[in-house]
């Protein structure tokens, strides 16, 4: 099920009020966590992490890197105890907006944390056929709320891109 552009609309300004202050969750959203908001889309994971891909490349942004998320940990898990797998599928691609990097430095030079953004796209292995995509809200140095609003606008923009 993809959601509806005017909800994922909505879900995104309660995010925003979430850097204001406690709200209710959003219906798509999947975590009780308020700085992390999950859309899922039914598909398959190639597909979605691809349109994810093309969206932020479409916008003029070159991806950092894409961490293989999923393989490291199931590649991993054993040496931990964990013999059964999280994910099927895990990628989380690292980007960084120019535009808004200079804005949040130039906000507060301690905001170059908030760079690379991050965009995570998942199928469980508990759920196949349902592909989460998740992002964290950033949090910048008081009087960053412009461009803390900004880069949730621009991750909920490739997401409403990739998944329409």
């Amino acid at each position: 099920m993809i959601v509806a552009p005017l909800i994922r609309r909505y879900a995104a300004l309660l995010a925003l009020a979430v850097f204001y202050g406690p709200l209710a969750a959003a219906d798509d959203r999947i975590s009780s966590d308020p700085a992390i908001v999950t859309h899922r889309v039914d598909g398959r994971f190639k597909q979605v992490s691809e349109q994810i891909r093309s969206a932020i490349e479409g916008k003029g942004i070159r991806i950092a890197h894409v961490l293989p998320a999923g393989e490291m940990l199931a590649r991993t898990g054993p040496d931990f105890g964990h013999q059964t797998p999280v994910y099927t599928h895990a990628e989380t691609y690292e980007f960084c907006s120019v535009r808004l990097s200079h804005l949040l430095s130039r906000t507060d030079p301690d905001n170059i944390v908030l760079c690379p953004f991050t965009i995570s796209v998942y199928e469980l292995a508990s759920e196949p056929g349902v592909v989460r995509i998740s992002y964290r809200i950033p949090r910048g140095r008081p009087g960053s709320e412009t461009a803390v609003r900004r880069i949730i606008e621009l991750i909920e923009s490739i997401i409403e891109e990739a998944t329409w």
